[in-house]
């Protein structure tokens, strides 16, 4: 079939298509239909109304924009399974929803007065596609997350070399308002407070003919271009004023600064200080953090202008910073258990880059111990726990724990590695033979969860058996399988499947792991619910396969989804 008529079967019924089937076309994608690669379909979309569009029209339709069309339509975008990846982000949004610990930031009435409650998560990947949680379009100031972007826009303006001068690069391990410095009077890197102002400082001493105000305005332009333009970027005057009425801390940093190495340029020790503060007071929402995250994502190309932003190479040494110190004394933590390059502020916010794929951010006002985002520090731990964004992930030899890979086709990965098995057992290979065996024990296990051995239960393990195999088993066969595993003994004989997953555990890949699960898992699913009994086997399975915790509840949550899903 020729190319074109692909992409209009996709979308056609009985012969013609009309302008919302190829809108909800695209936007199942994940594409916005504002997106400045469709401008000239999306036009013509509209012109046409409610028109009947056959194959001719759709040709006529479609040839300007061809390529990023066909991506759209063909699920060829960086996450092909978006629908899916945003139900699972769904599902992780909702369980750290609950976590009310920490408290507001309190020491300006403007943090201490926002609604605790409010919580949200924006996402956009590098190819545009986008989608947002609760509370994405509350502006909030953006407080620390200024930093690393006033430290790009220096970069930009002044190149690394005058920077390295003012400004290390180095972890601190000290709260971000210490007033302790490297031992050659810098500050340790652009994300503690000294190194923001001493960065407001470079930036200021390089326009002396702008006040701090217009200068604040040159990087609200930068923050703007990173965003995509879809919302102003605003300023709080109140947030202003009060950071200035309560900067005592901050001045003793600046003076600190000024006895020790010097301020560059001499510039003047105040208008440093009212560039440094309102650079806090810029305002934005998680929906513009998100897209500013995924155009740094995109090497400084904003995905959704196509704008060259930023020099990929300034991109880099901001992420490695922001890698680095980006989440205060706990960035190391962080680093450790998420992996990612990311920044947070006292107001709540958390911006987080996974290279080329995405950005996200989310917005929460509970702050823990280190003045991060409760809810936003918790959301990236259990995100990383369920999916392969960790920077490290790529080193875990095919056991990572079976996190998923939304780069990939979960669908199209999956078929493969049934198809696979399926070959390969026909041939007695016997790693796939091991495979279908503890598949089988596993689904024995879930069978006898009860304790009891009922026609329909056989018929359902039979049922999930030839779903994955291809091949229909003989019932009896399983029956007697069964027989023999309870005459073991109630507990005995789940205790040493137990045991056998772990010592065969070294020698099962991901794939390997994920079918074993995924046999349970669909015998218990058999009947249109997942017992207590049921649901307890199964975790104890995943925790012998090694298989993330997280990585089942996704599961557990699609399933309940399709059960509550209008036929």
């Amino acid at each position: 079939m020729d190319r074109l008529r692909e992409l209009f079967a996709l979308v056609e019924v009985n012969g013609t298509t009309t302008a919302k089937a190829i809108q909800a076309r695209i936007a199942s994608s994940g594409i916005c239909l504002d997106d400045f690669r469709l401008a000239s379909t999306m036009a013509k979309l509209k012109a046409l109304g409610k028109r009947k569009i056959d194959f001719a029209g759709f040709s006529a339709l479609v040839g300007e924009e061809l390529l990023m069309l066909s991506r759209a339509f063909k699920r060829q975008l960086v996450i092909p399974d978006w629908q899916e990846f945003c139900t699972d982000i769904e599902t992780v949004f909702k369980h750290v929803a609950p976590d009310r610990s920490g408290s507001n930031a309190d020491y300006i009435p403007i943090l201490r007065d926002a609604d605790p409650e409010k919580w949200g998560v924006a996402i956009c990947s590098v190819d545009g596609q986008r989608m947002g949680l609760g509370d994405v379009d509350v502006y909030h100031s953006i407080q620390s997350v200024s930093k690393p972007l006033t430290y790009a826009f220096g970069l930009a303006r002044e190149g690394v070399e005058f920077i390295n001068q003012f400004v290390g690069v180095e972890p601190s391990g000290r709260p971000f308002n210490s007033l302790e410095l490297l031992p050659d009077q810098r500050p340790f890197n652009p994300c503690v407070n000294a190194g923001a102002i001493m960065m407001a400082g470079l930036v200021a001493s390089g326009t002396p003919e702008l006040d701090a105000r217009q200068i604040t305005q040159t990087i609200m332009d930068l923050w703007a271009n990173l965003s995509g333009g879809i919302a102003p970027v605003r300023f709080s005057e109140e947030t202003m004023l009060s950071e200035r009425e309560t900067a005592h801390n901050n001045f003793a940093i600046a003076y600190l600064l000024r006895g020790g190495r010097g301020l560059p340029r001499d510039v003047d020790l105040h208008k440093m200080m009212d560039v440094y503060l309102s650079c806090c007071s810029i305002e934005m929402n998680a929906q513009m953090l998100s897209i500013a995250a995924a155009t740094l994502a995109n090497g400084g190309v904003c995905p959704i202008t196509g704008q060259q932003v930023l020099s990929t190479d300034v991109v880099k040494k901001t992420l490695s910073v922001m890698q680095a110190s980006g989440l205060y004394d706990n960035a190391g933590t962080f680093t450790l258990e998420v992996g990612l390059p990311a920044k947070s502020g006292v107001a709540g916010a958390v911006m987080v880059v996974i290279p080329n794929l995405m950005g996200f951010a989310t917005f929460s006002p509970r702050l823990d111990a280190y003045g991060n985002s409760v809810r936003g520090v918790s959301f990236c731990a259990q995100l990383v726990d369920r999916f392969t964004f960790h920077i490290y992930d790529s080193l875990s030899g095919g056991r990572s724990g079976c996190k998923r890979d939304p780069r990939a086709s979960q669908h199209s990965r999956k078929q493969r590695d049934l198809t696979d098995l399926r070959w390969a057992v026909s041939h007695g290979d016997r790693y796939a033979t091991k495979v279908r065996d503890l598949m089988l024990d596993c689904m024995v296990a879930i069978t006898l969860a009860d304790g009891e051995i009922e026609a329909p239960e056989i018929a359902s393990m039979a049922e999930a058996y030839a779903e994955i195999m291809g091949e229909r088993p003989d019932p009896q066969d399983l029956q007697a399988l069964a027989e023999a595993t309870q005459a073991q003994g109630a507990e005995a004989p789940f205790d040493a499947l137990l045991e056998r997953l772990r010592q065969e555990l070294p020698l099962l890949d991901d794939n390997g792991r994920e079918l074993i699960l995924e046999s349970a898992f669909r015998v218990a699913c058999a009947d249109g619910e997942i017992e207590p009994e049921e649901d307890l086997q199964l975790r104890a399975i995943a925790r012998a396969l090694a298989i993330n915790e997280g990585v089942l509840e996704l599961e557990i949550a699609r399933f309940q989804r399709r059960l509550t899903r209008p036929s």
